[in-house]
């Protein structure tokens, strides 16, 4: 009997010790269950306020007013399943861009029902800029085997790579034909990037397998970027401009020369006069100058006229816009030395202009320009009319350009007979969360990170 009674003891604690650690267990994982339901109304958050910065690019107060500092909120939204069904509650922070940043910070905390705890996620939305290649051009363009790119390489046509790409190279086109000026014969397909440079392992679109097939066989070609969006961006920084920044009326002459300077102001002339020893540029003449002038209040420095800039070690950020709405297509002319103060980021210098940005004839042999570049409807270029120059012209920046970009030109046996042979053009990669100010975008937000939150310092 003892050992009997023994054995259903022994029996029945460890009956009760696996009835207690199955509920234990079914706690657990309802726990669990609960806690990455939490998560995934958090994301159902953030997946939110990326659909409403796509539809009101600039709230950050969720359609409302009010907090008046940053961070936004808290604003509370329900979330439910695709049958109606309430599955929790999101609540959302929303922190602005700051300090010439395009990331906007969200952060959302979920909550569901049964759970005593949240989950918490920290993501940084992005909106890509026309600073965020080192090319990016709506014709096509081609790397000799002697040249390098440097950063992201886009062109809406195609690419003929036959250097070296130090970042990736896209195309909006799968096939093209290349032109003889590009190093195609004008009949003969190829994918949209093509070439004997490298590494074409960061190549969109690329040939595939079954190789040699007329037309190629390609992988999917990437969105193109359309150029011709500028005009709203120009239509709002002008606007910009007259409410918080500088407006600069026409000049009703050549237009302005702007210097900018190392104390972060700027002197401004009205052009009179562009010089010329035959086809030639050879410098300006001007008149009615200010100096000292203090940079726009929110970095956009709108001119309705032609524009003429030059300046060195400018430690402020500031986008220069050439443009009359409506009117004559207007450019802007790189006459001397354009650089930052410091390329860490805390400086930017932007030039847009509706027809070309140009480094003029009369720049000197030696010059360095550190600027992201927009030519809306024209070309980022030397005109091809300067006498060959024996010095080096040196790019900091983002070059974003409608017609073909070019620093030099040589004749049929590969002599320099405008401009310069001899370049360094670099990406400056500050700019691409950190572009000039109110810089034009290419697209929509996305979320370029997201971490949970595990505490709250």
């Amino acid at each position: 009997m003892l050992t009997v009674l023994i054995m259903a003891f022994l029996l029945s604690f460890l009956g009760m010790v696996g009835a207690q650690l199955l509920i234990s267990n079914a706690r657990f994982n309802q726990y669990e269950g609960r806690s990455a339901e939490a998560m995934n109304v958090a994301e159902a958050g953030v997946n939110y306020y990326l659909w409403h910065l796509a539809h009101n690019p600039t709230d950050y107060k969720d359609g409302g007013t009010t907090p008046s500092t940053a961070p936004y909120g808290p604003y509370v939204h329900n979330s439910y399943d695709t049958d109606g069904n309430l599955l929790g509650s999101y609540t959302l922070y929303i922190t602005p861009p700051s300090g010439g940043s395009t990331i906007t910070t969200v952060k959302s905390i979920g909550q569901v029902p049964h759970f005593s705890g949240t989950r918490t996620i920290l993501a940084q939305l992005g909106q890509p800029s026309f600073a965020n290649y080192g090319l990016l051009s709506q014709s096509e363009v081609w790397f000799g085997s002697s040249e390098a790119s440097n950063g992201p390489v886009m062109s809406n046509v195609g690419v003929h790579m036959d250097g070296v790409n130090n970042g990736t190279v896209s195309a909006g086109q799968k096939t093209y034909k290349p032109t003889s000026q590009f190093g195609g014969n004008g009949t003969t397909f190829h994918c949209g990037v093509w070439g004997s440079g490298g590494p074409s392992s960061q190549w969109k679109p690329v040939e595939v397998a079954p190789f040699n097939a007329t037309p190629p066989n390609c992988t999917d070609p990437v969105s193109v970027v359309n150029f011709a969006q500028v005009s709203a961006n120009l239509t709002t920084m002008k606007a910009s401009a007259q409410s918080g920044g500088t407006y600069t009326a026409g000049s009703g002459s050549k237009g302005y020369s702007i210097t900018l300077k190392s104390n972060g102001k700027y002197d401004r002339c009205k052009v009179t006069n562009e010089t010329f020893s035959g086809s030639r540029a050879t410098g300006i003449t001007t008149s009615n100058c200010f100096s000292d002038l203090a940079a726009p209040a929110n970095g956009v420095l709108f001119v309705d006229d032609n524009v003429w800039v030059s300046g060195t070690s400018f430690p402020g950020r500031i986008t220069i816009v050439a443009a009359t709405l409506g009117g004559t297509a207007r450019s802007v002319n790189i006459t001397s030395n354009l650089t930052y103060a410091a390329k860490d980021g805390s400086a930017a210098i932007g030039l847009i202009a509706q027809a070309d940005v140009i480094v003029s004839d009369y720049a000197p042999n030696a010059v360095e320009i550190d600027a992201a570049l927009l030519a809306q409807n024209g070309h980022v270029y030397s005109t091809g009319n300067a006498a060959a120059k024996t010095g080096t012209l040196t790019f900091y920046g983002a070059i974003a350009t409608f017609l073909f970009w070019t620093w030099g030109y040589v004749n049929g046996s590969g002599t320099l007979v405008s401009g310069w042979g001899t370049t360094a053009t670099n990406f400056d990669s500050n700019l691409i969360y950190a572009p000039p100010p109110q810089y034009p975008t290419t697209g929509n937000y996305s979320i370029l990170n997201w971490r949970e939150q595990l505490y709250n310092p």
